[in-house]
């Protein structure tokens, strides 16, 4: 019934971001999983541009470390 394909881990990432603070600083939520069909979910909040950067680029290294051997990058077709 389902593909090889639908099985595949799909990661999910969402940021929320705001201004707070005097002098007004970004911040935001990050809220992201690995793969869907895991319950877990990770929320972290971070403040400026250098610190949401890492959280973001750490979930990308994660969910390209975990990937499936034989798995191709999304553009090949």
């Amino acid at each position: 019934m389902g593909s090889a394909a639908a099985q595949k881990p799909t990661a999910v990432l969402v940021v929320s971001a705001w201004h707070e603070g005097a002098p007004a600083r970004l911040a935001a939520r990050i809220t992201y999983t690995r793969d869907v069909r895991d319950s877990e979910r990770v929320t972290v909040t971070a403040a400026g541009l250098d610190e949401i950067d890492a959280v973001v680029r750490r979930w990308l290294h994660e969910v390209d470390a975990s990937r499936v051997p034989g798995d191709a990058p999304v553009t090949d077709k």
